[in-house]
């Protein structure tokens, strides 16, 4: 199954990880169900961001089936796993997807046809399709592709027709699907301070690069055969996830805030959120404002008790950065 070296790699597709070894078998099983294109060279790099359990064992089991290396990146954080998948890829597009998804059989190949026919393009997305583990909660059941559900589930589905991604309606691709041109994402790195850290708890590293690729007039496109499954446990569709999720959002932006103030993704959006311009004290009194909202919203039993809890969260993840620097 593996190329020799000598041969071309079109295609790299990427997963990081860190000791979510019985989450990777998964997804390398539905990896193996991949429709090949017909002369299409590829590879497959897990990169294991200092896992302790049996991840490796786990990659090598797969290399009669897949044209599959693990590479250890030792320095903890979302951003250096990446970065080193993006050292280590040989091909011209890189395909990035997550250790928790499952990938439809037409996955690589829709990609792959969209590289061909959208050759100026640097940037590609597919669809995230959340599937709930039992038991579900009927309310999340409920408003699951609805705000601020559909964010915490990745969901992304931009229909069925091709089209131009785009930052205004933010008309993006996430991080569990979705592709760069090798020769911009070496230009344009995954930023350290941002994903998931022992250091930090921010995410967004991957709509940076999109940002700072278009930023200098590159394209993308909206592939709408590439699809995986991303896949909820029951540990994900609670309320206390919801407000950890926000949390992360609310320092995300903040930093972004404090680093970038006139250059970065929430701009490009054209809709910064409430407390762009907010100092402390503001941010103290958004967070009471939210708050009884709440205590309105569950008492007459309205449904955006939801959106009141995850800006709660949000501008006390805000408020929190704000402490710390």
């Amino acid at each position: 199954m593996k190329s020799e070296k000598t041969e071309k790699i079109d295609i790299t597709v990427t997963i990081c990880t860190r000791n979510r070894a019985s989450q990777l078998a998964s997804v390398l099983d539905s990896a193996c169900k991949l429709v090949i294109p017909a002369g299409l060279v590829w590879e497959f790099i897990v990169v294991d961001n200092g896992s302790s359990d049996g991840t490796s064992e786990v990659v090598a089991g797969y290399a009669d089936r897949l044209p599959i290396k693990c590479i250890r990146e030792d320095t903890p954080g979302l951003s250096n796993a990446r970065n080193r998948g993006v050292d280590e890829a040989q091909g011209k597009y890189i395909c990035w997807t997550d250790d928790d998804v499952v990938i439809d059989p037409g996955w690589l190949a829709a990609y792959a046809a969209a590289f061909k026919q959208h050759p100026e393009a640097a940037v590609f997305g597919g669809r995230v399709i959340p599937h709930l583990e039992k038991p579900t909660p009927a309310w999340f059941e409920k408003s699951k592709y609805e705000w601020p559900l559909h964010c915490l589930l990745a969901h992304r589905d931009f229909g069925d027709e091709p089209i131009p991604l785009s930052f205004t309606g933010v008309m993006i691709p996430w991080g569990a699907n979705f592709a760069v041109r090798v020769a911009e994402q070496k230009r344009y790195r995954y930023n350290p301070e941002l994903g998931v850290s022992p250091q930090h708890k921010r995410v967004g590293e991957e709509t940076d690069v999109i940002y700072r690729i278009f930023k200098e007039g590159g394209v993308g496109w909206w592939v709408p055969g590439s699809k995986v499954t991303h896949i909820i446990p029951p540990k994900r569709q609670t309320l206390q996830y919801l407000y950890d999720y926000s949390f992360l959002g609310g320092e995300t932006f903040a930093y972004l805030r404090d680093r970038y103030p006139t250059d970065n993704y929430l701009l490009a959006t054209g809709v910064p959120p409430p407390e762009y311009n907010y100092g402390k004290l503001r941010l103290y009194w958004q967070t009471l404002y939210q708050a009884a909202k709440l205590v309105v919203a569950v008492i007459i039993n309205h449904k955006s008790k939801l959106a009141h809890l995850s800006k709660i969260a949000y501008y006390i993840g805000a408020t929190s950065y704000r402490k710390s620097t």
